[in-house]
């Protein structure tokens, strides 16, 4: 524990014991020895509500490569740019719809070629609805064949399950009964069923109608698969909502975001420092089992050599005292406005800045493809579209 761990919470806007811990006070500077800060901010979080939230279907996690002491001049140059006397600068109050259609430019400057942030940006995208259907394999149908002594995660398989199930399934079920098998997983393992309204056999009854009703066979064979795992979802009730339980948070997809983000940067630069904003999903406990995920991989002798992976601090921060997460905010603020678009959600600014942003979208993001170019392609206008 080092002198941060020790201090009481006044630099970010959470309270309380689960935030105690992990806060960094003064800003950030980088030094040789210590390795690069990475400052992150999300756009679009629900918690684990990923169907029917009131928000887009996409998160984005944008992440910027700097130190405060390196920000705060970029936050200022923008300041003078775009003459705001906020004293935070939030891509919401400064890029969001036609009447902020000048300024949009500016931050399209900053990241291309040239610009004061190329090459240190990064917007990590989570399609909320595969989420759901990866975790539905993950949760259940992993954890059957783990027991097996199978490992689908390690082969590939999972992922193409997941995938393959996501693609075909609303042709195979039809789009109504797929949602509603997407809606059941949510409310089946989300932390609003603690009290276990909907049940096991609640669940059962959607994956087993949808087992009769598909004509895929990809589909088919997958909840075939599904309909044998009333063990493990009995087991996750226990689990995840029983006194003392042991799964906590399954579906909450801020906390697997923060620790790709990590690994895409340290894969990139070595050993990083991750700044995180104070979003109330990112706990001591929580950010702690990042850390730990990320650490104790392999042989303890070699882990950050044969994982590649190196982590300093990992802390988080408000964003009013840290210019660091302001510029995080601006990406992840612009990737949510391009997701927006290419989901078709009518966006200006995602209209605007798509160009700039798609080529920053990692290809460890949390798409049912392999292509962050695709999410340059607009969609068709929703119903539920909304202005941006």
């Amino acid at each position: 524990m080092n002198e941060y761990d020790r201090q009481p919470n006044p630099g970010t806007g959470l309270r309380g014991p689960r935030y105690a811990r992990r806060n960094q006070i003064i800003p950030t500077a980088d030094a040789a020895e210590d390795g690069r800060w990475v400052a992150a901010d999300e756009s679009g979080w629900d918690g684990d509500q990923l169907h029917g939230a009131p928000r887009s279907r996409y998160l984005s996690v944008g992440s910027v490569a700097i130190s405060d002491a390196d920000a705060e001049s970029i936050v200022e140059e923008i300041r003078r740019a775009t003459r705001l006397q906020a004293p935070e600068l939030k891509f919401s109050g400064a890029f969001v719809g036609s009447k902020n259609g000048t300024r949009r430019p500016i931050l399209s400057g900053l990241l291309a070629p040239g610009g004061a942030l190329h090459g240190r940006a990064s917007v990590y995208l989570i399609d909320k609805h595969y989420f759901v259907v990866a975790k539905l394999i993950d949760l259940f149908v992993e954890e059957k064949l783990y027991k097996q002594g199978r490992d689908i995660r390690g082969s590939g398989q999972a992922r193409k399950m997941a995938r393959s199930l996501f693609t075909e399934g609303p042709r195979a079920l039809g789009a109504p009964l797929f949602d509603r098998l997407l809606a059941s997983t949510v409310a089946f393992t989300s932390q609003k069923n603690r009290d276990q309204r909907v049940t096991p056999d609640d669940f059962f009854d959607v994956i087993e109608q949808a087992w009769t009703r598909s004509h895929r066979r990809n589909v088919t064979d997958t909840l075939a698969l599904l309909r044998t795992t009333r063990q493990e979802a009995t087991e996750y009730v226990r689990d995840a909502f029983e006194p003392n339980g042991t799964l906590p948070q399954a579906l909450e997809p801020l906390i697997p975001a923060v620790r790709a983000v990590t690994e895409i940067w340290s894969r990139k630069l070595g050993r990083v420092n991750m700044l995180v904003d104070d979003q109330r999903a990112l706990t001591d406990v929580n950010l702690d089992d990042i850390e730990t995920d990320i650490r104790d991989r392999g042989h303890p002798e070699f882990r950050y050599l044969s994982r590649g992976l190196h982590l300093g601090h990992l802390r988080r921060g408000k964003s009013v005292e840290h210019p660091s997460l302001q510029l995080a905010d601006l990406l992840s603020g612009a990737g949510y406005a391009v997701a927006e678009r290419h989901a078709g959600v009518p966006n200006p600014a995602g209209d605007d800045l798509h160009s700039a942003v798609v080529p920053l979208i990692d290809q460890m993001s949390m798409l049912p493809h392999d292509e962050p170019a695709k999410v340059a392609q607009p969609g068709a206008p929703s119903v539920t579209s909304r202005t941006g």
